[in-house]
């Protein structure tokens, strides 16, 4: 906000001063449609050093690997939130991404957009207000009125009115959300549980929780302000920036220069000069080359607009990607995504439950290469279609592998078949009566059916099969996971490089029970319970996440014979302490983890591309990514690094080795570079 006049568009978290803001109007005329984030490029940055030193994944002359917002058009002004970000084109639209998926106000005229923890407000030209995203605490209904500014703290908002009275809104605690009357400002934000403004006579002015002096009110003149969630920073006359409160990484030790805005968040401040750079000081990167007409800071990203437009983000540490650099797919209407994998040629392949594969590329409308909703696909409980694969040699077995469930005679729980089948693909469609049926399983059952079709580094194919028991398993129910003599709780194993209608699949040789009487020799591995997905690695280790029962879920990797100890086991745990007969040969998950605080299912993942190689994964129920690492003497550890507000369904790569993570009430979401 700039003291005097009508403040210019700045975001907390979302902003600093925007630089020439009557050019960046005048030029609105190119829209961007949010369809296809596919051309997001370039990288995630590692993390800097309060000191100073370069950040991983950049240097001191080239600064952060950024990723380009290519996809968003012309942009006037970036607000970043703690898992989310929205952008304000200079035609006057507004788009969003990362974990807050939705609920923007559409047409134009928007002048201003700034971004709270979990949701955004924005101003439009009338003077007229508009928040969304979480409305805890009353945060997305803002007060009616004529406003010239609008900005959004962690979990409270305020508003500049024309006739210079401030307006505050969301959770009041310390009275952060309740300015002084009977006093004009010229400039207002609001930050972590404060508040500022600056007085027409350019002093600074306070309310809500008093720490480390972050509230205290300064005489000027100052000329603009905007807050951190532990500090706050103001521009004086001169243009030097002065800062006061907590100091986490640094971010209230400005530099002793002059600068034309200023922009604050959590541990990290920022300044653009009257040029256009831009120096940061606290944590994360702390330069970036090129000339800016913005900044925002995010709790792990900071955005920046450069003067012609073009957005680009870096994040604060190499460890965090929370998805606001965007989402794909978010005009398409997917049901229940499962699967995603490059396709062929270009674009995204994205399987549904409901039996319908379709492929995703930039500046094209969806096609469906395979569509089983004419075959009887079932759906009741965790039935439909569940996993799909390409062949590893697609150019010369050019084929699709779908394992689903469907009704194989007259309808009944007893006519249902499990199965994993083949269809060619020609001309980028697969014929669905053009199937071969590589293995059929009856499987009346409805609930831990598996399962997910993949391809190892040496060319088998591997299948993963929950043992079909519903509920807990009562002490007579048959151990099927532990039965040799059944598929039942098991991967499978087979060769289907030469499958024909009289072989579908041959049994290879190396398999662990092909000599042990009674055993199925399909069998890999034996053991567990829903292994709904698992993952081969780039040193060609199998990842499996195993869905737990009442208590724990685990990630193990899985080697050939490995009995998992499903289900004497639940993790490393006895499944019924009062009756633990442990099998000797029970192999150990890496990592497990609790149904604390909402988390009920672990979704296995992929591994992160090499050379970081660790393994990442999340939860169904609570939303939460996380990477698995191997501590050494220190053991497997694992770190959240996302959080998604959908139950997450699965994980995939695109062609650059990009994660995504899909969601079954929401979008793709794309996690990484």
């Amino acid at each position: 906000a700039r003291r005097g006049g009508t403040p210019a568009p700045r975001a907390r978290r979302g902003g600093s001063v925007a630089l020439r803001t009557d050019a960046v109007r005048a030029s609105r005329a190119v829209s961007a449609s949010l369809v296809l984030l596919l051309a997001l490029t370039a990288a995630c940055s590692g993390g800097g050093s309060p000191s100073g030193g370069p950040p991983s994944g950049g240097d001191a002359a080239s600064g952060p690997r950024m990723a380009e917002l290519a996809w968003a058009g012309p942009l006037a002004q970036i607000a970043v939130g703690a898992s989310h970000a929205c952008g304000l084109r200079t035609d006057g639209t507004i788009a969003c991404w990362g974990a807050m998926y939705g609920g923007w106000p559409g047409g134009g005229g928007w002048e201003r957009v700034t971004s709270g923890r979990e949701y955004s407000c924005a101003l439009h030209g009338d003077g007229s207000l508009a928040c969304w995203g979480d409305g805890g605490h009353g945060k997305t209904e803002p007060p009616s009125g004529r406003f010239v500014d609008v900005d959004a703290g962690k979990q409270h908002a305020c508003a500049l009115a024309a006739d210079g009275s401030a307006a505050c809104w969301g959770w009041n605690v310390a009275g952060r959300a309740t300015p002084p009357a009977d006093t004009a400002f010229a400039a207002i934000a609001a930050g972590g549980a404060h508040s500022c403004g600056l007085t027409l006579d350019g002093d600074l002015l306070c309310w809500g929780q008093e720490h480390d002096g972050k509230s205290q009110a300064r005489g000027g003149p100052f000329r603009a302000l905007d807050l951190g969630e532990y500090h706050t920073c103001a521009l004086r006359d001169d243009g030097t920036a002065f800062c006061q409160g907590t100091d986490v990484a640094g971010e209230t030790g400005p530099p002793g220069r002059a600068f034309a805005a200023i922009a604050a968040g959590d541990r990290q401040t920022c300044g653009i000069g009257d040029e256009g750079d831009l120096a940061c000081w606290g944590a994360g990167p702390l330069s970036a080359p090129g000339e800016f007409a913005s900044v925002s800071i995010g709790g792990l990203e900071t955005c920046a607009v450069r003067t012609g437009g073009g957005g680009v983000c870096w994040l604060h540490g190499g460890d965090v990607f929370a998805g606001q650099r965007g989402y794909v797919l978010t005009d398409a209407a997917l049901d229940q995504p499962v699967e995603l994998f490059p396709w062929p040629g270009g674009g995204l392949a994205v399987a549904e439950r409901r039996g319908v594969l379709s492929v995703y590329a930039a500046d094209e409308a969806p096609r469906t290469v395979l569509d089983l909703t004419g075959r009887a696909v079932l759906l009741g409980g965790e039935r439909g279609l569940l996993s799909a694969a390409l062949d590893p040699e697609f150019g010369q077995r050019p084929y699709l592998y779908v394992y689903w469930q469907t009704e194989t005679g007259d309808g009944s729980e007893e006519e249902v078949s499990g199965r994993l089948s083949r269809f060619p693909v020609a001309d980028g469609r697969a014929d669905p009566a053009d199937e071969l049926v590589i293995l059929e399983m009856r499987q009346r059952e409805h609930i831990h059916l598996g399962g997910a079709v993949r391809f190892g580094p040496d060319g088998m194919l591997y299948l993963s099969l929950g043992d079909r028991v519903p509920g807990i398993p009562s002490p007579l129910a048959p151990a099927y996971a532990q039965g040799l003599d059944t598929l039942r709780g098991k991967i499978v194993r087979i060769d289907v490089r030469d499958a024909t209608a009289e072989r579908p699949y041959r049994v290879p040789d190396d398999n662990p029970f092909v000599e042990t009487a009674g055993a199925r020799p399909e069998i890999w591995a034996y053991g567990l319970r829903n292994p709904w997905r698992m993952h081969f690695g780039g040193d060609g280790r199998l990842w499996v996440g195993d869905a737990g029962s009442d208590h724990v879920e685990e990630v193990s990797i899985v080697e050939r014979g490995a009995n998992l100890g499903w289900p004497a086991l639940e993790g490393r745990r006895c499944f019924r302490p009062h009756r633990c007969d442990v099998p000797d040969n029970a192999t150990p998950p890496v990592m497990t983890y609790g149904h604390t605080s909402g988390k009920c299912a672990v979704i296995g993942g992929v591994t992160l591309p090499e050379p970081d190689g660790r393994y990442l994964f999340g939860d169904y129920c609570s939303g939460q990514v996380w990477v698995l690492e191997d501590g050494g003497e220190r053991g497997w550890w694992m770190q959240e690094i996302a959080y998604l507000p959908w139950p997450v369904s699965s994980f995939g790569y695109g062609h650059d080795g990009e994660v995504y993570a899909l969601t079954f009430d929401g979008p793709v979401v794309r996690l990484s570079p």
